[in-house]
């Protein structure tokens, strides 16, 4: 068990960012401190857009708690996903450069919620903070095949293509969702210094949001659990795949599919 640092969205209804991720970890046996950088009544595209970005000095003042308790010295990993502002990316990215500093070695896992289907659905501003402040600090990292292009600036049409432009992005490990696409499949795609492994689910129809939000904490939870690398992307893959057969044309994902039947 860790104690894992979680900074993302959080949304009421529907299972998207922490929503979706902190399950995931829990599901796991972690333990998670969970700060939001804003908040939605509902998922997007499920009911009425209500939403409040949490001020950075807010979760600023926040994580300046966290860290006067003495908490840095006991977390295992911090874990980074949506970001409404510039301002709240570098709130985040002076307390995991603090965490760092105490706690050497430490995973920061960044998932970088930029946008997907050719376009930013952050400002420019915040996807630029994200690219200069927070990747550099990550030692896991899992953008999109989109977020990939963007961070880097590379087209990504191939396998080979996904795998060269991860290894230009700088993280140690990169986790590309949705590295290639056809009418039949979904792959994500693990870089490492010395291999790569691709696996590719069914493609699911109707899924809700969420999915990425949620490979993310069940990825993270097990690489924790010091497995190999493969083994972790298997297992995450494993379980994510059960809980989209089972929200197909659902509304919201169905995450009680996380526990398999006995």
């Amino acid at each position: 068990m860790a104690r894992i640092l979680a900074l993302s969205s959080q949304v009421v209804r529907g299972h998207v960012g922490l929503g979706a991720t902190v399950p995931a970890l829990h599901y796991l046996g972690h333990e998670v401190w969970a700060v939001p950088t804003v908040l939605l009544a509902s998922r997007p595209g499920l009911g009425r857009l209500v939403r409040y970005a949490i001020p950075a000095r807010q979760v600023s003042a926040v994580l300046d708690a966290l860290r006067g308790d003495g908490c840095w010295s006991v977390l295992g990993a911090v874990f980074a996903g949506y970001f409404p502002s510039a301002r709240s990316v570098t709130a985040a990215a002076r307390a995991i450069a603090a965490i760092k500093a105490e706690r050497p070695g430490i995973v920061v896992f960044i998932d970088p919620i930029l946008g997907d289907a050719g376009r930013l659905y952050v400002a420019a501003k915040t996807a630029e903070a994200v690219r200069r402040e927070l990747v550099p600090l990550a030692s896991v990292i899992s953008p999109n095949r989109f977020e990939l292009e963007w961070l880097t600036g590379a087209s990504v049409r191939t396998l080979e293509e996904a795998v060269a432009a991860a290894r230009r992005l700088g993280p140690a490990r990169v986790v590309v969702t949705s590295a290639v696409e056809t009418e039949e499949a979904v792959t994500t795609l693990l870089v490492d210094a010395d291999e790569h492994l691709a696996r590719s689910l069914p493609r699911r129809a109707a899924i809700a949001k969420g999915a990425g939000d949620l490979f993310a904490g069940l990825l993270l939870g097990r690489l924790l659990a010091d497995v190999s690398a493969r083994a972790a992307l298997e297992a995450s893959l494993t379980d994510l795949d059960r809980v989209l057969s089972a929200s197909e044309r659902r509304p919201v994902l169905r995450l009680a599919a996380l526990r398999p039947p006995a």
